[in-house]
């Protein structure tokens, strides 16, 4: 307002001595004088104005205009006499109040009155033609109308709204008014579900940092919460008739120290533990509920139990003792799907939904080996009273059971997609994390599912090169890759499409150990898939989404919040025109990033090629490329460029790879990039327990004189070196036998990260068709920790000359 009445009194002061003037002179330097106060008003009003719209996720319609209106210490609520609607009134002036001396006045709406300089939230009839989380939002000159058919919609109109707030709102510097631009907005999500998980068995949290932790689920429109309540590491919540689940089961005596798959483990040698009260809980829970999110708890079974097994080790399928786990992993001991084992269960659920009021509730059913149902007498008995085909079914059976516990107390039961094994529960929610074949699976039989690939979803990987960033699962996740991300696969019709409820970001914590290393990891992450899950992909951008980010980058700062300002890291792309040249394209996550890049392997400097479009090569090369940003070099990319005959070939798979490297890409195996020293980067390709088989077709003809193939071995890391391969020329179909197998030491212990390359040179041949398969060990050894666990092996690529 002091801007306003100095630009009056220098309007007054121009208009005065300009009538009693015919000087030009004196004219010219009034009117400069005119537009410098002109200047200087609208500055003064943009210093707490945020002109552009960064709303996220980005509103279904939008149109700002000229207008803007000012919050003060002077503007009303108002908001109808029901409860839900004032909640959320009071939920917006207690946040407007904590960051500036406002008080906000709550007041009834009364029909005729004129609402100046009011903000009005009002359940509306108008908005009937949206879902039940849509809102209408419209700020002009005089106040601000939120309008929607429940008090759902208004909540999530509020945060618009403050995301409308400049970023300096939240610093709390603000003292006159608070500039919101004009702007009407028509909005609504495209999903019913749209969650963020957090495993607090691994690694505890505070329900303080809790409560922070929903603040964000609650800024980007999540609606639910998937809280991981107990596992192997710890059993989190207290049950009143089992009170040894958190005297016992709620403490581990050490801790895992660095990654699980790195020989010897070690350990920190701490006792370590905890667990939320009842109250805690219903105290999360409420805070949650005032926010429009329902949590749903994570109690596992028939696996991830240890926690459970060593506070009451009479539900197992042997002995024990069992101990709280210390190290990350799957256990072989598992509940026994025994009638007591049932009331025990049933038991402890009764009481969860007492605590939990939302709809569904998650039993896990992940990674439960079958070992101990194997061995048990008494499981080989139930199958075979029960009609059952073997284990599998046997966890179908179980799953049934609890399902229908669930259902007569009116919940539903959603689980892992593991749940699927041995014919799915007739009502469950299958949540899809082994890729997106659960969730396929299940829609194309009619069940709903929920999307959360690790490939997209688990914000617990890496997502930003390794070396710059603190420990974390081995697999590699950028920002963009999550913005990227659609749930509905194309395999599925509309029918089905629509059991695709939404889609949900994991985040598991075995290397997160306090509050700032979780914040770390899901920001901001969780904001682009907030934008997957709430936005049509046909109002989704990538350069607009990363503009957007950066104004919230601020308001993380503003609040104190750790996060991460995403990749530096050049990838690199090789296409082949018709005349057989290869083009090699840079590309960065960053829009319009500065990249420079040389060709010899030297570090690449401001005084080296700048990127503007795709180049040439025509020999192998080592290309390294960085980004340059105020004139500091961030870290170099590193791409070995291999030329050879097989580019570009035509593969027909007779085996498929793991979908959770490299995304199951196969024809990386012919694209001319060599894998770098992770596996996980992206170029290598994983098989897990099965061979590679494949047909390779040239573009054309030509004389074959070698093959070649590198794989990956990390022993500890599960991953060996192939027990051996071979390469058939294929000649009017038929195969003709070239080389034979080789054979791998696999026996011996190597804790050695190594690379080997292999090649066969054969007779120059003109051909254009090649068979290829690679034998690979199918269980881990005996001497290994994950002794007859599916073993990996990884290859890169398949070079002919």
């Amino acid at each position: 307002m002091h801007c306003i009445k100095i630009m009056k009194i220098n309007c007054l002061i121009a208009v005065l001595i300009i009538q009693n003037s015919n000087n030009m002179r004196i004219r010219k330097s009034f009117y400069a004088l005119l537009a410098f106060g002109l200047m200087f008003m609208v500055s003064c009003n943009q210093t707490n104005r945020n002109d552009q719209i960064s709303i996220i996720p980005v509103p279904m319609q939008w149109q700002t205009n000229k207008g803007y209106f000012a919050i003060s210490g002077r503007t009303k609520l108002i908001c109808s006499k029901q409860n839900e609607t004032r909640k959320v009134a009071e939920y917006l002036a207690k946040t407007i109040g904590s960051y500036t001396p406002f008080i906000i006045e709550i007041v009834d709406e009364v029909e005729g009155e004129s609402n100046d300089n009011t903000i009005l939230l009002k359940i509306d009839s108008s908005c009937n033609n949206l879902n039940s989380e849509g809102y209408r939002l419209k700020v002009h000159s005089d106040g601000i109308q939120i309008q929607a058919n429940s008090s759902k919609g208004l909540f999530y109109g509020v945060q618009s709204l403050l995301q409308m707030f400049p970023p300096t709102f939240y610093n709390s510097v603000i003292t006159s008014e608070i500039i919101v631009s004009g702007v009407e907005i028509t909005d609504q999500p495209r999903f019913p579900y749209r969650g963020m998980h957090l495993d607090v068995s691994r690694h505890m949290f505070p329900v303080c940092f809790i409560k922070r932790y929903i603040d964000l689920l609650a800024m980007y429109k999540y609606n639910t919460f998937h809280w991981h309540l107990t596992d192997d590491q710890g059993w989190r919540i207290e049950i009143k008739q089992y009170p040894k689940l958190t005297e016992i089961g709620a403490f581990r005596d050490s801790t895992l120290v660095g990654h699980s798959d790195k020989l010897p483990l070690k350990y920190d040698g701490e006792p370590y533990g905890g667990y939320y009260t009842r109250e805690q809980v219903k105290d999360i829970v409420q805070y949650a509920s005032d926010r429009m999110i329902a949590i749903i708890p994570e109690i596992e079974m028939p696996g991830h139990t240890l926690a459970a097994l060593a506070a009451y080790p009479e539900y197992a399928c042997t002995e024990g003792p069992f101990h709280v786990a210390g190290e990350w992993g799957v256990f072989e001991d598992i509940y026994c799907p025994k009638e007591e084992t049932f009331t025990f269960l049933e038991n402890i659920l009764t009481e969860v939904i007492d605590l939990f009021p939302g709809t569904y509730i998650h039993i896990g059913g992940d990674e439960a080996p079958k070992d101990r149902w194997q061995e048990s007498a008494f499981c080989q008995q139930l199958i075979k009273e029960q009609g059952l085909k073997d284990e599998h079914q046997l966890q179908s059976y179980f799953i049934r059971r609890i399902e229908t516990f669930l259902n007569g107390k009116g919940r539903k039961l959603i689980g892992w997609d593991e749940i699927l094994d041995g014919g799915l529960s007739p009502n469950a929610t299958v949540m899809s994390w082994r890729g997106e074949e659960g969730g396929i699976a299940a829609a194309q039989q009619g069940h709903d599912a929920i999307m959360t690939p690790g490939a997209y979803c688990y914000f617990n990987h890496y997502q930003a090169e390794p070396e710059t960033e603190p420990l974390a699962f081995g697999n590699y996740l950028t920002l963009k890759k999550v913005y990227s991300y659609e749930p509905v696969p194309e395999e599925l019709d509309s029918a089905e499409a629509i059991h695709i409820l939404g889609a949900q970001g994991n985040v598991w914590t075995e290397y997160l150990a306090n509050p700032e290393n979780v914040e770390y990891m899901v920001l901001p992450r969780m904001a682009a898939l907030a934008e997957v899950d709430w936005s049509q992909p046909t109002d989704k951008n990538w350069e607009s989404f990363y503009q957007r980010i950066l104004v919230h980058f601020k308001v993380y700062e503003a609040l104190g919040y750790h996060y991460s300002k995403g990749s530096y890291k050049v990838n690199m792309i090789t296409t082949s025109d018709s005349a057989g040249v290869w083009n090699i394209e840079l590309q960065s996550e960053i829009p319009n990033a500065q990249i420079y890049y040389t060709t010899t392997g030297d570090d690449p400097d401001v005084f080296s090629t700048k990127y503007v479009t795709p180049f040439s090569v025509n020999t192998s090369s080592t290309i390294k490329a960085a980004i340059i940003e105020n004139g500091t070099m961030k870290s170099v990319s590193k791409q070995i460029i291999s030329k050879h005959k097989a580019f570009g070939a035509k593969l027909t798979l007779k085996t498929s790879p793991d979908s959770r490297y490299a995304g199951g890409d196969a024809s990386k195996l012919v694209d001319g990039l060599v894998g770098g020293n992770g596996f996980s980067d992206g170029h290598w390709i994983g098989y897990n327990g099965s061979d590679l088989e494949l047909e390779m077709e040239l573009l054309h003809p030509d004389t074959i004189r070698s093959v070649s193939m590198r794989f990956y071995q990390d022993q500890p890391s599960w991953i060996f070196l192939p027990e051996g391969w071979r390469v058939d020329f294929i000649d009017e179909d038929k195969p003709i036998f070239v080389t034979g197998n080789f054979c791998t030491p696999v026996e011996e212990k190597n804790d050695i990260v190594t690379i080997q390359e292999i090649k066969v040179q054969l007779t120059p041949q003109l051909r254009s068709k090649l068979g290829i398969k690679v034998t690979g060990l199918k269980k881990n050894p005996a001497w290994h920790p994950g002794a007859g666990e599916n073993a990996w092996f990884f290859v890169d690529e398949i070079e002919v000359n």
